[in-house]
């Protein structure tokens, strides 16, 4: 790509871009070293050397003049954007700002090199979250009444009475009851799912069950329920070694949400704000 197209891609749909990405940068005083020479000033903004490096790397492009081209438009873009009041009437060039921002905390969150010993005291401060909860294997067998509250009993009673036999309960859902109201998935749940599918009464039962039992008809509005208790398992503590990215990961997520909050917070005590009589308050 040469200057010209540059310049043309910079005055086309890099303009939206630019502005939107690069609108943080236009109220930051450059800091001006001998190892950070200027090498262009737009009304007075200096675009320095290493910007340029930056950018280029960045670019498809290899051409320093093209791209220095390339970071004048944008800063002709970006002051013209605050001159017409983008900054504080357009909702997508604030958010971006803001995001930017949040970005500029994140990167230097991301920086930080903890060590294993910091990681492996994070994960034995926050055993709990590296958990896996109590769960239970349910199996479940629906009815239908379909207007006839008696023939769906017995059907739900040949049912238990097949399973008491050998027959595998899968077999006996596929015979007997209703395939599409099967609401379990076949595997271990966290308690509170179970409990949010099967709802508040068959979840009760579930839990006054030994394992591997198969609990008479529960009948609901619907129809008749059948559970069979296939596992229960307690919560447990998963091994470091086992959860090494999932500590990582949750290590700079909080680290990340402290710095911003710090941020924000100084930013709160050093402004001036102030509340109309309507607006709503936090209650102390």
């Amino acid at each position: 790509m040469d200057a010209r197209q540059w310049r043309y891609r910079v005055l086309g749909v890099g303009a939206a871009v630019g502005l939107v990405l690069a609108l943080a940068g236009a109220f930051v005083p450059s800091s001006l070293t001998v190892a950070e020479p200027v090498l262009a000033r737009v009304n007075g903004k200096a675009i320095t050397r290493e910007e340029v490096s930056v950018a280029l790397e960045r670019s498809a492009s290899k051409d320093l003049r093209a791209t220095l081209a390339f970071l004048v438009d944008q800063e002709l873009l970006i002051q013209r954007g605050v001159a017409i009041g983008l900054l504080d009437s357009d909702l997508t060039v604030r958010k971006a700002l803001a995001m930017a921002v949040i970005d500029a905390v994140v990167a230097e969150v991301l920086k930080e090199d903890p060590s294993e010993e910091e990681f492996r005291a994070f994960y034995a401060a926050h055993r709990s979250v590296f958990s896996l909860p109590a769960r239970l294997h349910v199996q479940h067998l629906f009815v239908a009444e379909d207007g006839d509250p008696h023939a769906a009993r017995v059907r739900a009673e040949r049912a238990v009475a097949a399973i008491a036999q050998g027959m595998p309960f899968s077999e006996a859902r596929e015979r007997y009851g209703e395939r599409e109201h099967v609401s379990l998935p076949d595997t271990p749940l966290p308690i509170h799912v179970v409990r949010r599918s099967l709802g508040p009464i068959l979840a009760e039962t579930v839990l006054t069950m030994r394992v591997g039992e198969v609990s008479p008809p529960v009948r609901s509005p619907q129809g008749y329920h059948v559970l069979h208790l296939v596992g229960a398992y307690p919560e447990r503590v998963q091994p470091y070694e086992a959860v090494t990215q999932e500590v990582r990961r949750e290590y700079f997520r909080r680290k990340r949400d402290e710095a911003l909050q710090r941020l924000v917070d100084r930013l709160r005590r050093s402004a001036t704000i102030v509340l109309s009589p309507q607006a709503p308050i936090e209650k102390e």
